[in-house]
């Protein structure tokens, strides 16, 4: 499973540039319409992965979550020793073969508590302590991804990562129901950075890069790896979608 993910050759290259860029405290190098012409292309390398013909799997078919699948996704989780919270069954995508549950995934909205109203007290917090987002646009983390043991090696979690990075591309904001900006992160044990790499996210090397939502998850997670896997908790970022610019 984790040899047939396969990024565009053109999405490897636009990444690094914008990852460069962004690791250094810089814009990425373009404005106005040459600027709208580089994400326009970072756009469609990331649907043609996303989208491009794979091998079908015969019975396979990926679906919505919903709520009956809470109980099989958390025992899941669990037996995984995974993060067992955030696990809104309504979020996922699920696959499915012959009636069970053979895999899913989901991409898990984070609140921008500086955005909140002047007279919300958590808004007023953050911003009185200047906690500005340390991300662009919507943030997402891509988490929760599992294939059950006996179907793994087939693709199952490749089709899942695609179906998921389709769905960042197409997010919305939940108060506008507007496309926008995306930053799409996940946390994920070293071992199985690969498999993400492939799909054209990087390994965000500085913790100070790490969305600050995500930064307690981390170090918890960190923890845990160490622990029960012998394994260590990276963080990782597939570079901000800037929606507006790329369809004007």
């Amino acid at each position: 499973d984790l040899t047939r993910a396969s990024a565009t050759p053109a999405f490897q290259t636009l990444s690094r540039v914008m990852q460069a860029a962004r690791f250094a405290g810089e814009s990425v190098p373009f404005a106005g319409r040459k600027r709208r012409e580089f994400c326009a292309s970072h756009r469609r390398a990331l649907r043609s992965f996303a989208t491009s013909p794979r091998a079908d799997i015969a019975g396979l078919t990926l679906r919505r979550g919903n709520e009956g699948d809470a109980n099989t996704i958390r025992l899941a989780i669990l037996r995984e020793k995974m993060n067992p919270f955030g696990l809104d069954p309504r979020r996922f995508v699920v696959a499915e073969e012959d009636g069970r549950v053979v895999g899913f995934g989901q991409l898990k909205p984070w609140e921008t508590l500086s955005n909140r109203p002047k007279g919300d007290f958590v808004g007023n917090v953050v911003r009185m302590l200047n906690l500005e987002p340390n991300w662009r646009g919507q943030l997402l983390e891509l988490a929760s991804l599992v294939v059950m043991p006996e179907h793994r090696g087939r693709g199952v979690g490749t089709a899942l990562l695609n179906r998921l990075i389709e769905d960042s591309i197409n997010a919305k904001d939940p108060e506008t129901l507007l496309k926008q900006e995306t930053t799409v992160c996940l946390l994920t044990l070293k071992s199985t950075v690969g498999f993400y790499e492939r799909a054209g996210f990087s390994v965000i090397t500085s913790e100070q890069y790490v969305p600050r939502p995500l930064q307690a998850e981390l170090a918890a997670g960190k923890v845990v790896a160490a622990v029960v896997a012998d394994d260590e908790c990276v963080a990782m970022k597939l570079e901000s979608l800037d929606i507006e610019q790329m369809e004007s």
